[in-house]
Formats: structure tokens, C-alpha cells, sequence
């Protein structure tokens, strides 16, 4: 998840994780509503009480990381980890933090680049990871058939994924880990949502862009309704699906915008990825709806901070993608010494509701600030 100027470059990657997952639509734009008219005991001014106690927990900055248990041993030299990349930014993020990980334990590290709009340069990329005799394969958001699990596992290497769905993770099975997994989607929608009830007051209608064809995805939109529908039963929920053609064509505002028209009585709109709220500012501007909508999230990238610092944007929760890349070393070092690798702990990541009053300074969202010396710890290296 990246700044726009990447936007083109998680289009590609959304493509091709369709093509891989054949999960989601590229039908016309479907729209489900859910509301809260389900809840039992925690409605009203309760369902809002318990949301503000929810929130608690996640209004400071994170300062612990999910792991705890430190390595027994120094992890062996000399293993061999090869990354499957792509030119996105966020992509060339976990490279490089790949790379200085696995200099710092003596390891071997190559990059294997392919196309995310041509699926068969996906594949050619597996076949020269294991070529490299890799003991670890690195991925980002790939759905993975069983085929290319099965052709890794073959060749006697484990697969290191993160922000991949779905995604069986098995003690001694081929995948060992899966960093930001569903589970951390589903949290940081909780999250959100226990914002939009409190922020709302127990009255919220929030019209959520979502993009189906990306299964991750759902983790967010399954959690941020499943909340809503506890503690809010006048709150109000509409699911806005949006198709890849529509993605790529740079329709998302667009389509937002006739959402929100065609329910007037909206006063949230919520985006599951912070780049995919890209050219919703102007277009509400251009709609009349500027101050009118408040604009929320999940993922918040460098400019859904900007828009909270200056005001135009209301809440986002905090996600840092290279934060996967200390979760999924953690995990081969784990594997490389015979040790257990904690599957729930590390598919979640620690996470902040952020709004104007606490966003800071800040450009870019890392938390906890000091998480690598955190690991850095555990794993006996020196800060």
C-alpha cells in the first residue's frame, strides 16, 4: 500500500492477483448495505460507550511489537533468501529492508523481478528463485496457486509471504508465514469502525468503497461491518464494490460520488487502501460535498496523513508495510533454527486510529518507532 505515485503499479498488482485468485468480480459495480439492526444488547448510547473503550487501546502509538519470545540461538549463515519483486514503491520498500535484514545475519539475498500485469512472468520468476537454490521465497500480495506452492515445496523451499489472501499457514507446512494476514485487515477494520461509531455518535451512514477482487481485502470490510452491527443499530453501512476496469480507468471518485448522491444522507465514506481514496478531495469539492462527508480509512498513506494534518480527511488507522518484513525474517530465523513460529501473532501488526489531534509531524506512519531494535533484541543482534 503506497503513496499515489504508485498508484498504477498496485493497479497492475490487483490485475494480476485476479487473474492468480479468480476471487471477486469484474462485473459492474455491485452494492451491498449492512446495518447495525442486528445488535442486541449494546445499542444506542451503550454501543457507543463500548466503542470509545474499544478505541482506547489503539489512540497512542504503538510502543511493543507482536513477538515476545526472543531466538535460542544465533540463527545459521549462509541461508539463502530470494525475493519476488516488482518496481512498485511499496514492493521496493520491503527489498531493500529485506536486504539489509539478511545482510546482518550473513545471509544470501537476491531480488527475481516480474511484471504484475503478466501472470506468466510471475511464474518464470518462482523457476529462477529456486534456480538460485533459495531456502526462502519472499512474496507480496500474490495470491499463489497450488501449483506454484507445491513447485516450491518440491525444490525444498518455504514460502515467506505477507499481505497475501487466502493463505494456509501449517507448522512444517510449505508457507511458514503470512505477515499482515486477513486477521490484521479485520483488526484495523474494527478499529475504523469503532471510530465511526463513536466519532458518529451512534448515528453514522457510511458508504465503504471496496474492491472485491482483491481477497484481502475482505478482512476490512467483514471486520468493519461485524462491529458496526454489535454496537450500532442506527448506524448504517453500504458497501460500494468497485471493479478493476473502473480502478484502472481512475473512476474510484467518481463512482464514490454517485454513491453518495444516490444516499443523501451519508455523512461518512470510507476507502479500504489509503491510495484508493486517491482524487476523492476534489471530486466531493466538485460535488458539493467538501465538509459535508468525512473521510475515513484504512492504510493511511503519505497523503491521507497530509489530508488529516490539513483537515480535509478525518480518521485513518496506521499500517506500515515494512513493519512485514521484521515479521517475516523473524519467522525464517524461527524455522532456520527448528523453532515454533507464533502463526497469530505474526499476522497482525500493531495499528493506530490517527486523526488530526495525534497525527504529529509525521510524513509516514512507523510504529512501533523503535520496532526493529525491538527485534533486533530478540534475535541477538546488536542495535
Amino acid at each position: 500500500m503506497t503513496h499515489t505515485r504508485g498508484f498504477p503499479a498496485i493497479i497492475a498488482t490487483l490485475v494480476l492477483a485476479l487473474a492468480f485468485a479468480a476471487c471477486g468480480s469484474d462485473d459492474n459495480s455491485s452494492d451491498s448495505s449492512a446495518s447495525g439492526g442486528g445488535a442486541t444488547s449494546s445499542g444506542g448510547g451503550e454501543g457507543v460507550a463500548t466503542a470509545q473503550e474499544r478505541l482506547k487501546p489503539f489512540e497512542a502509538t504503538p510502543t511493543e511489537i507482536t513477538i515476545k519470545e526472543p531466538l535460542k540461538g544465533a540463527p545459521p549463515a549462509g541461508k539463502t533468501i530470494v525475493m519476488l519483486g516488482t518496481n512498485d514503491p511499496n514492493n521496493q520498500k520491503l527489498q531493500k529492508s529485506l536486504k539489509n535484514l539478511a545482510a546482518m545475519a550473513k545471509w544470501n539475498y537476491a531480488v527475481v523481478s516480474y511484471d504484475p500485469a503478466n501472470p506468466a512472468t510471475f511464474n518464470a520468476a518462482i523457476d529462477t528463485a529456486i534456480t538460485k537454490k533459495a531456502n526462502y521465497i519472499a512474496e507480496a500480495g500474490i495470491p499463489l496457486t497450488a501449483a506454484m506452492i507445491k513447485k516450491a515445496q518440491d525444490a525444498g523451499a518455504k514460502w515467506v509471504l505477507t499481505s497475501v489472501h487466502p493463505a494456509e499457514v501449517t507448522p512444517g507446512g510449505p508457507i511458514i508465514v503470512n505477515a499482515n494476514a486477513y486477521a490484521n485487515d479485520a483488526l484495523m477494520g474494527k478499529v475504523l469502525a469503532d471510530f465511526f461509531v463513536s466519532d458518529s455518535k451512534g448515528k453514522g451512514n457510511v458508504v465503504v468503497e471496496h474492491i472485491p477482487a482483491y481477497p484481502i481485502l475482505e478482512g476490512f470490510t467483514d471486520g468493519f461491518k461485524a462491529e458496526v452491527k454489535e454496537l450500532c443499530p442506527d448506524c448504517k453501512v453500504k458497501i460500494q464494490d468497485i471493479t478493476i476496469p473502473d480502478l484502472v480507468a481512475g473512476k474510484v471518485p467518481s463512482v464514490m460520488v454517485s454513491a453518495l448522491r444516490s444516499n443523501p444522507d451519508a455523512n461518512y465514506i470510507a476507502f479500504d487502501v489509503g491510495p484508493f481514496a486517491a482524487g476523492i478531495d476534489p471530486a466531493l469539492a466538485a460535488a458539493g460535498l467538501a465538509g459535508k462527508v468525512k473521510v475515513i480509512g484504512e492504510a493511511a498513506d503519505e497523503a491521507g496523513i497530509a489530508a488529516l494534518k490539513s483537515g480535509k480527511h478525518t480518521a485513518w488507522t496506521g499500517y506500515d508495510p515494512v513493519y512485514s518484513t521484521y515479521v517475516m525474517m523473524d519467522a525464517m530465523f524461527r524455522h532456520s533454527l527448528g523453532m515454533p513460529i507464533d502463526v497469530e501473532a505474526s499476522g497482525v501488526q500493531p495499528t493506530q486510529i490517527l486523526t488530526k489531534e495525534n497525527v504529529g509531524d509525521i510524513d509516514h506512519w512507523i510504529a512501533p518507532p523503535d520496532a526493529l531494535d525491538q527485534y533486533k533484541k530478540l534475535w541477538g543482534f546488536s542495535s
